[in-house]
């Protein structure tokens, strides 16, 4: 399937289209939709930056962020397809690539399974739903934690916590006991057609699938500490923990809503906005701070990616 002259003749028109698309997507969103420049010029008019060493010290940290997530992949497919990890950073970056330009980062699966020359395409798409799904978890967890605290302070509701606890700790449950739910799943009819690819979920242990939540814990460090570091060189005065309650609720909502075709930056800022305005007016200095993580995070690592999906052979 994957060695056709179709879809060799599809990969080559793909890769020029590839440029284009992420080139409208960059210049549209950020210069036309969002305004970015004149965020920034109006910004400088009414504030001060913070040090800029402040700055340097987030973008360092991308690399710190997207290196978890490179061992993570290493890890998971490692066991199938012995990997060097540079091909897997690449192959990682290459993901971040096609997921900035698909709704809800589906192309993340395939930026990522393009690498493989060996396993099965969509079992290395199956390989990379274990991954996020850890990142899901630890980030509903704190979610969980933050959302908590702004509804029973801020809207006096409180009896969707009791549902939402008992719903984390069943999905922790599924996901350690992975192997064993796979058991159970692959005798449903409708899906005994995927079985074959999805035994790729019997392989990993419950040590294992929580050595890959811990580094997925370690990369939302990564991010929470990245977007404290803008929040404070665009100068949002708020005291650290309503800072850190804010940055978890902020992140929860952007993992459970879903970001449709090209919107997923205005959600970042929307969902900032929901949060900070209610510590802090500044409310220029949360839309960079929350568009200055995702270009750090998203947009600088996607052009990377498309180089290496150019390397990709066709």
């Amino acid at each position: 399937m994957f060695q056709t002259p179709t879809y060799q003749k599809a990969i080559r028109i793909a890769k020029p289209l590839l440029v284009v698309v992420l080139t409208i997507f960059i210049f549209y969103k950020l210069l036309f939709t969002y305004k970015i420049h004149q965020r920034f010029e109006q910004y400088d008019l009414l504030h001060h930056h913070g040090s800029y060493l402040i700055l340097v010290l987030a973008f360092v940290l991308l690399f710190v962020n997207w290196g978890i997530e490179s061992i993570k992949w290493h890890k998971l497919i490692n066991r199938f397809e012995p990997m060097p990890f540079l091909t897997a950073t690449k192959a990682v970056l290459s993901g971040v690539t096609l997921s900035i330009i698909t709704p809800n980062q589906i192309g993340d699966f395939v930026g990522r399974v393009i690498h493989l020359e060996v396993l099965n395409k969509l079992k290395g798409s199956l390989i990379t739903v274990i991954g996020h799904t850890a990142q899901v978890i630890i980030t509903l967890f704190f979610g969980v934690i933050s959302l908590s605290y702004f509804s029973i302070h801020y809207a006096g509701i409180w009896y969707w916590i009791p549902v939402a606890i008992v719903f984390l700790i069943g999905l922790i449950f599924v996901y350690l006991k992975m192997n064993q739910t796979y058991q159970y799943v692959k005798e449903v009819k409708w899906l005994k057609g995927l079985a074959a690819y999805a035994d790729v979920f019997s392989t990993f242990n419950s040590k294992e699938l929580l050595q890959i939540l811990g580094w997925s814990f370690l990369r939302y460090l990564v991010f929470l500490f990245q977007y404290y570091l803008l929040l404070h060189f665009y100068e949002v005065e708020i005291d650290v923990l309503p800072a850190i309650a804010c940055i978890i609720g902020t992140f929860c909502v952007q993992s459970v809503v879903p970001s449709f075709l090209l919107l997923e930056i205005g959600l970042r800022g929307a969902s900032a906005l929901a949060f900070f305005q209610l510590f802090s007016s500044n409310q220029e200095g949360i839309l960079l701070a929350a568009y200055s993580l995702w270009m750090v995070n998203m947009l600088l690592p996607a052009l990377i990616g498309m180089y290496f999906i150019y390397q990709v052979r066709s």
